[in-house]
């Protein structure tokens, strides 16, 4: 039943299309396809996440990730968030004129909070130690001193790893050189970072 008003359906479309359609004489051959301006970047842009991200030429959006297009000279490439409350924007600048991989790394809020947490948490270990140690010296108790290195060598070493783990999860750009491809019938452009 569904079928007949399908097949109804695109009869009637390809019979309206051919009244419209104007007289042979004055129909005029297809356009040849653009060329790109010289110096132009073939640029993919992709996410690295299922997040994806707004492409900006100029500030002015022009597709979303995953896309491909070519990027004249001079044009300022930036990424802009899309999923989030508070928009990020990551600068891309300036690509070079071969082929392009972009891909944009959004916040890892689990490593971000889990950083700010151990970032906290060692940060009083080591005033803590700090305090211990100074005022063991100064009151002349070994055990005072012993406790308070105890406490802030442990401490400087969690503060410095918690500020790489807080560094290693804020939104980043990598940008790589792309190589054509082709497996069976999929041709495409790869790149590694």
């Amino acid at each position: 039943m569904v079928r007949p008003r399908l097949v109804l359906a695109t009869f009637v479309l390809g019979a309206a299309t051919a009244h419209a359609q104007p007289a042979a004489e004055t129909v005029s051959a297809p356009e040849a396809p653009r060329q790109p301006p010289a110096g132009s970047t073939q640029a993919t842009f992709v996410s690295t996440t299922s997040q994806p991200w707004e492409v900006l030429l100029d500030r002015q959006p022009v597709c979303a990730t995953p896309c491909s297009m070519w990027v004249e000279p001079a044009r300022f490439v930036t990424l802009r968030s899309m999923n989030e409350r508070s928009r990020v924007l990551l600068d891309v600048g300036y690509l070079p004129p071969s082929p392009t991989i972009v891909a944009g790394k959004p916040l890892e809020n689990g490593k971000y909070a889990a950083g700010i947490t151990f970032t906290a948490l060692s940060g009083m270990g080591l005033i803590t130690g700090i305090t211990l140690t100074a005022v063991g010296y100064g009151t002349g108790s070994d055990g005072m001193t012993t406790a308070g290195l105890i406490t802030a060598v442990p401490s400087a070493l969690g503060l410095y790893l918690s500020i790489r783990l807080m560094q290693s999860a804020v939104p980043e750009v990598r940008i790589g050189p792309a190589q054509p491809y082709v497996t069976g019938h999929t041709v495409g452009l790869a790149g590694t970072f």
